[in-house]
């Protein structure tokens, strides 16, 4: 496979399936779900099979999987890992549930992967507090790496997920367009872990200083991709694919780059957009399908895809450091596999 463009990759790839890229690490996705399903902290009946039924209702796996693939691709000869990397990766899909969860609760979410959520299901207050459980476990596996370095990009990812959150709270229904603001906002509510999932396994392994910048600019790109298609896909999928209610973004006053790409026209359609969000009409039902037809038909999607390319073609040019192999491969065709969700 050629790292060197993104378009034609994805233009000529056929469907790819996320579970086929992690099968070079198939074996360590295992032991990664066994960990998961475990109770770390609380034995009870209730909270065991709370846990269970969170991390069984689906989700991709995605970043553990890039822990793991990262780790295998800079190990030594790409050998096998050792329980620490397990550790590692179960960490940080704890971490994500547990924002998920939290998220949820902020938005006063029903729908997650097309399944009632924590809180929708019982009450907020037990939703908060699993996701602090969620969060003291990931806690409990990073002081079993005994690696101070890991514990403070961790602790940073920590800070990022909350900052990140804060600052989308403090810009609700906000229409000036500042891309360095949302850019930054996407590297704290998801770049962050991915970059911290990719490079913590290089330090781990004793790579060294080049190869651990480069797994970092790979996890970094890749999150800022994953941030920005999920944005289009708020405007450009359907409820039933995306598990939760279309336009979810700006029914919350969340304004993200399909809608800035048309804000910064400044032109009729830039202004009665802008008219609907400041408004709040994008919380009710002839509101928000009238905004989603704007951005649609104002080049908003196409412009997106068009930056989602970008950060993409970003991530696959870090790999170029790597050795040749499997895993470097996986890599790569999860760049893929995001840019085929624009499709």
């Amino acid at each position: 496979m050629s790292l060197t463009s993104s378009s034609s990759i994805v233009e000529s790839t056929p469907a790819l399936e996320l579970a086929s890229l992690l099968d070079p690490v198939c074996n360590e996705m295992r032991l990664v779900e066994k960990w998961l399903e475990s109770n770390l902290i609380d034995d009870s009946p209730f909270v065991a099979s709370l846990l269970s039924q969170i991390f069984r209702a689906g989700g991709k796996r995605i970043r553990p999987g890039l822990v793991l693939l990262s780790s295998r691709a800079t190990s030594p000869g790409c050998g096998e890992l050792a329980s620490r990397h397990i550790v590692l990766a179960v960490l940080t899909e704890l971490i994500h549930t547990a924002s998920l969860i939290h998220d949820d609760v902020i938005d006063k979410a029903s729908l997650r992967r097309g399944q009632e959520t924590v809180n929708r299901k019982w009450n907020d207050r037990l939703a908060v507090l699993v996701g602090d459980l969620l969060f003291a476990q990931a806690s409990i596996c990073l002081a079993r790496l005994m690696n101070p370095v890991i514990v403070g990009i961790y602790g940073q990812v920590l800070g990022d997920l909350c900052s990140g959150e804060i600052k989308q709270m403090n810009h609700q229904y906000v229409c000036k367009v500042d891309w360095e603001a949302y850019l930054h906002k996407s590297i704290c509510k998801t770049a962050s872990l991915f970059a911290a999932g990719c490079h913590s396994g290089p330090i781990l392994n004793g790579a060294n200083d080049q190869l651990i910048a480069a797994m970092k600019d790979y996890g970094t790109n890749l999150g800022i991709c994953f941030q920005i298609i999920d944005d289009l896909l708020d405007v450009t999928g359907t409820s039933t694919e995306l598990g939760k209610a279309a336009g979810s973004d700006l029914v919350h006053g969340v304004v993200t780059a399909p809608a800035m790409f048309v804000l910064e026209r400044q032109d009729e359609p830039a202004r009665r957009l802008a008219e609907l969000i400041k408004s709040r009409t994008v919380s009710h039902p002839d509101g928000i399908a009238e905004a989603l037809a704007i951005i649609r038909e104002n080049g908003g999607v196409e412009a997106t895809v068009r930056l989602s390319r970008d950060y993409a073609q970003r991530s696959l040019d870090a790999l170029c450091i790597l050795p040749s192999s499997p895993f470097k491969e996986s890599l790569a065709s999860i760049v893929d596999y995001l840019l085929m969700r624009t499709h």
